[in-house]
């Protein structure tokens, strides 16, 4: 499999990837170092290549070094996410196999959530076609997906992520401040996590958040992971972040704003969306972005508290 996606572009393939590799027995995967050493450790995928090395980049120019081949040609079928075509024709040249290319993401105007998509163009190809059939219908329910935090999480420790990929898709951090104090006067541990585009926050969290909550800059995929195992909840925007709370079964409530949560609702065990009814449709995809952002406007922390809390009752009924 190759990807050179951010972390929720892959992280939405994992579900898929998991089915694949029980009927296929190995995959491995080329994509960004720091992603497939996640994918590894989760043993969604047996061995990574890093995309960014020297030679795997130059499948990217007209010279593809002869030790890519050799690795390339060990494997039957390559499983292709990308829309380049040149990036397709340099792999099967390479290799002589064929090559499955998916794009990895669907138009803006599309209404298919992301796992659908990429399994209606998976039918296409024949080595997949009847897994991805059987598959289109119930992947995104519940009871596919296992719980595979530590058997001994803390229930009461929730997990807050303020950030996202883009500032525009961030729910206010003085909202996610004002959640944690109400997380806390119910008895919950709220604890921020800050990737390394995000640990500036730091300094605001500490001053604002009364009730000191814990924050850990997180500097790697391995140690985010090992704190979303741990977590009885989670509560965050429309980010990798995200999907990949829900897929490791944390019960995670994601805030959304203008990205559309019918594409992009991270898939797992335990999820739920919020995002107020309103007349204008999501549009961070397209060039009609608002000044103001009435999408997160009408969302409160008071509204996802009670989410939240909802939420996290549901999973225990029916747990």
């Amino acid at each position: 499999m190759v990807h050179h996606g951010a972390l929720g572009d892959v992280v939405a393939t994992f579900s898929i990837i998991a089915r694949l590799k029980k009927i296929y027995g190995q995959i491995d995967i080329l994509c960004q170092n720091k992603l497939g050493e996640l994918a590894q450790s989760l043993q969604v995928v047996d061995t990574y290549f890093p995309l960014e090395s020297a030679i795997f980049s130059s499948l990217f120019t007209d010279n593809v070094d002869p030790m890519v081949k050799s690795i390339l040609c060990l494997y039957e079928i390559v499983l292709l996410f990308s829309n380049s075509v040149q990036l397709e024709s340099a792999i099967g040249n390479t290799t002589g196999k064929p090559v499955c290319r998916i794009s990895p993401r669907p138009g803006i105007k599309s209404d298919i959530h992301i796992t659908d998509y990429i399994l209606s163009q998976l039918a296409s190809y024949r080595p997949f076609g009847s897994m991805a059939a059987r598959t289109s219908h119930s992947a995104m329910l519940p009871h596919n997906h296992p719980d595979r935090r530590d058997p001994h999480y803390d229930s009461l420790k929730v997990v807050l992520h303020p950030g996202a990929g883009s500032i525009k898709k961030c729910w206010p951090v003085s909202n996610f401040i004002n959640l944690a104090s109400l997380l806390n006067l119910k008895g919950k541990q709220a604890v921020f996590v800050l990737g390394p585009a995000e640990h500036d926050m730091a300094e605001a969290l500490k001053r604002q958040d009364k009730h000191k909550s814990n924050i850990f800059k997180i500097d790697n995929l391995i140690q985010l992971t090992s704190i979303l195992k741990t977590a009885g909840g989670f509560v965050g925007n429309d980010s990798g972040v995200s999907h990949l709370a829900a897929f490791l079964g944390v019960p995670t409530v994601v805030v959304f704003g203008p990205s559309d949560p019918v594409i992009w609702k991270p898939t797992g065990r335990s999820v739920c969306i919020i995002r107020p009814d309103l007349d204008c449709q999501p549009c961070f995809e397209t060039n009609n972005r608002c000044k103001e952002l009435e999408c997160f406007d009408g969302t409160t922390p008071k509204m996802v508290l009670d989410a939240f809390m909802g939420h996290i009752d549901s999973d225990h009924a029916t747990n």
